[in-house]
């Protein structure tokens, strides 16, 4: 299977949903409402990975602020996680908004979410505060955060 990176259609969507339906339990998983409008957002970035046709996995960020990034989610089908799909679109993100200017680049994760924890430290992200009652069901979230260093001309 050869991925390939491309920028996010409005014909993507259907497809983004349902993978990340698939990637989070009902609680935690985008609305169609709360993923549209995300995709909306003046500064929204969104790379998809697609294979014949099919988005494979998705990463989907914004730069607020002037030198911030936020990743909002990153999502990988469920039958070709852990192939390395989640670290290369997180790295094309990254460089997205690093290129934007950005300095810092912040998420969110839930308490619980082991495998994520993992993936987000190992891309360099750190712990920066527990988020009390984040996700529904009174579940914590953590914020984590990395600086970006911008390249040299």
């Amino acid at each position: 299977m050869e991925l390939k990176l491309r920028e996010c259609l409005p014909s993507d969507f259907e497809q983004l949903w349902q993978i990340d339906q698939s990637c989070f339990s009902a609680e935690i998983a985008y609305s169609r409402e709360e993923l549209s409008y995300y995709l909306r957002l003046k500064t929204a970035a969104c790379l998809v990975a697609c294979d014949a046709g099919q988005v494979r996995g998705f990463i989907l960020g914004h730069r607020y602020r002037r030198d911030s990034g936020h990743i909002i989610t990153v999502d990988v089908a469920p039958a070709i996680q852990r192939s390395g799909l989640g670290s290369t679109l997180m790295q094309a993100l990254e460089e997205r908004l690093r290129a934007a200017g950005c300095k810092t680049i912040l998420l969110e994760v839930a308490v619980d979410n082991r495998a994520a924890l993992t993936f987000y430290k190992k891309h360099g992200y750190s712990v920066l505060k527990t988020l009390p009652r984040y996700y529904p069901g009174g579940l914590d979230g953590l914020l984590m955060g990395k600086t970006i260093k911008q390249q040299d001309c």
